[in-house]
């Protein structure tokens, strides 16, 4: 779980400065649709969509299964489904499968992408974005 300090410092990639954060606790399970303008932290289970203008953090007990529209997606756990997003970003142990589409794409090392992947010339408008239908 996310720790809050002030000065703006950041703990498990949530930082105080720019408003609040949404924080799913580890041994949580929701599922259904999110949005959000704030961000959004991850750390136990969620099935669904989420539509976010901020950023959307999959901690590293974090288990998300569904399609994300984020302004940025950083990944330290697990990930399944499309993503539309300016910038994913894959941590150390995280790992992402499905489809991306995002303006920038980061893996760091023993970071996992199994999937396909579109990256744009420049920051793509999140709203405006289609990810490609899935095959059922």
């Amino acid at each position: 779980m996310a720790i809050f300090v002030s000065d703006n410092k950041q703990l498990d990639g949530v930082s105080q400065s720019g408003g609040g954060a949404t924080i799913i606790a580890q041994g949580t399970r929701i599922k259904g649709e999110i949005n959000t303008d704030c961000r959004l932290h991850i750390d136990g289970e969620f099935e669904g969509d989420i539509h976010s203008k901020d950023t959307v953090m999959v901690g590293k007990s974090g288990l998300v299964r569904g399609d994300v529209k984020a302004n940025s997606l950083i990944v330290s756990g697990r990930f399944i489904g499309n993503v539309t997003s300016s910038m994913l970003e894959i941590k150390p142990q995280g790992r992402v499968e499905g489809i991306v589409v995002a303006g920038e794409f980061v893996i760091e090392r023993k970071g996992v992408f199994m999937g396909e992947s579109k990256i744009k010339d420049s920051k793509p408008n999140i709203a405006s974005l289609e990810l490609p239908k899935k095959d059922k």
